[in-house]
């Protein structure tokens, strides 16, 4: 059965606080999807990676990702798209898809690095990008996806009222909750 795939912009990197752990940020980039975020746990190394190549920064010799995407493009005849999905319920997958038809097994911090090097899409299952995603607690209420469902991992996200900024008081009970929650908390890819 062949799945929708729904195409995300890199949006950036960031680092989750307390726990200085990087996050890569993707955003659905079609319409009715624009709302839709997923973060996806990487390491220091990957984050680097991506921001680097977000900011179009070239090292004097090529990094890791920035080899890959070269071999690829020179013997692979380039990068098609990047999937990313799911490899169980808290670890993301990717899958690198030549020009030539090929496809390779990836971690998903990877295979995005690989993307915004080679200037491809990145895509997500339409089921899983539901599934995972968060929605900004300001837009929630009023927009829904082409279907007509409202994004986000669960029917309680789309419930929260548009209430403008967060308070000093859910911030503080935010801080509560991340003081004692671990990083096994949140997953990794």
């Amino acid at each position: 059965m062949e799945t929708q795939q729904i195409r995300l912009d890199v949006i950036g990197v960031r680092v989750e606080l307390p726990a200085n752990q990087p996050v890569l940020i993707l955003r659905g980039a079609e319409p009715g999807y624009e709302s839709m975020h997923v973060a996806v746990v990487v390491g220091p190394a990957e984050a680097a990676a991506v921001a680097r190549a977000l900011q179009q920064q070239e090292p004097p010799r090529p990094m890791t990702h920035d080899l890959l995407a070269q071999a690829l493009e020179t013997l692979g005849g380039g990068v098609a798209s990047i999937e990313i999905g799911l490899l169980d319920s808290s670890t993301y997958c990717g899958t690198i898809r030549l020009n030539g038809g090929a496809e390779l097994d990836s971690r998903a911090s990877d295979a995005i690095a690989v993307a915004v090097r080679a200037r491809c899409p990145v895509t997500m299952d339409r089921a899983t990008l539901r599934a995972v995603s968060v929605t900004p607690r300001y837009q929630s209420s009023a927009l829904k996806d082409p279907d007509g469902e409202a994004p986000g991992p669960s029917p309680e996200a789309s419930q929260v009222k548009a209430t403008g900024p967060i308070s000093e008081e859910e911030i503080e009970e935010f801080q509560k909750y991340l003081d004692r929650a671990d990083p096994e908390d949140f997953g990794r890819s």
